[in-house]
């Protein structure tokens, strides 16, 4: 089977804005530096869960 990328797209911040990428490394966990990072909750009840464009709108 034989394809062709037309578009590669990382996202560094989980539930936040992308990017386009013109060329990227791939490693065994995937892209490099995509979801490296997430905005996590500090409540009490939610410490250290991250926040999601569904549950947090202002993102």
């Amino acid at each position: 089977m034989h394809g062709t990328v037309a578009e590669i797209w990382r996202y560094p911040v989980k539930s936040m804005a992308g990017e386009r990428l013109e060329s990227c490394l791939v490693a065994e966990t995937g892209l490099e530096g995509d979801r490296r990072w997430a905005l996590v909750d500090g409540q009490a009840n939610r410490a250290g869960k991250p926040l999601t464009i569904r549950e947090t709108e202002l993102l």
